[in-house]
């Protein structure tokens, strides 16, 4: 039988898919290193969004927050990065997965279910197959501001679907190509892949990492706040 995720991967390769299956992904080997998740919250050189801002805390992997603080020398003068997701529980994941299945579900009366889910999927991971990078702590949404905090034009807002959501949409304005730019540059450089269906999507350690980097093995599987501080 043809493995359509295998054809799909290769067309990837060969620069006619913007993106790897999701399939393809799932199958890479996780060896978790157990490493903690550590609070970020209180970094005073970094923003958070609105909706995370009042938070307590927040954690990511402790060498995905050292990388992030690595990036922070690549961006120019009067940019700073904007936090907008990092760790997410399961049961955080099924209640964001529960409000974008509604909003689809409400938008697109007359599809049938199947196409739906399959729209819900384009714009947030479906917990009930698992987990995705969130869970690890090896994933990031991540923009730009200034030093006031005020958003850089990026082209979409943060989680916004349209024809301009792809990191390399010939939509862009020059000034938003410019953003997206710093952005990548200074998150790649380090060691961050980003996933091209959403600009402000970064990861380091998790299984799409690994995928995008050509690795048969990540090193970031479910966390566990267990081990956070």
């Amino acid at each position: 039988m043809i493995d359509k995720n295998k054809i799909k991967f290769w067309l990837y390769k060969l620069g006619m898919r913007e993106t790897i299956p999701a399939q393809i992904i799932n199958r890479v080997q996780i060896d978790d290193n157990k490493e903690d998740l550590i609070n970020i919250r209180e970094d005073q050189t970094l923003f958070f969004a609105d909706k995370i801002k009042d938070r307590e805390k927040i954690f990511l992997r402790k060498t995905v927050y050292e990388k992030l603080k690595e990036a922070q020398n690549y961006l120019p003068n009067n940019y700073y990065f904007k936090i907008y997701s990092a760790f997410r529980s399961l049961e955080e994941q099924q209640k964001l997965w529960d409000i974008k299945y509604s909003l689809m579900h409400s938008r697109y009366l007359n599809l049938p279910e199947e196409e739906i889910i399959k729209k819900t999927r384009a714009v947030c991971a479906d917990p009930r197959y698992g987990f995705g990078g969130h869970q690890t702590g090896g994933a990031i949404d991540i923009s730009l501001c200034d030093k006031h905090g005020k958003d850089y034009q990026m082209g979409t807002q943060h989680s916004e679907n349209n024809d301009k959501t792809q990191t390399k949409s010939k939509n862009l304005s020059i000034i938003e190509s410019k953003n997206r730019y710093i952005l990548t540059s200074a998150l790649t450089k380090v060691g961050f892949v980003n996933y091209p269906a959403e600009w402000w999507h970064f990861s380091y350690g998790d299984r799409l990492w690994a995928a995008y980097s050509n690795k048969d093995k990540c090193f970031y599987g479910l966390a566990s706040l267990k081990g956070g501080r």
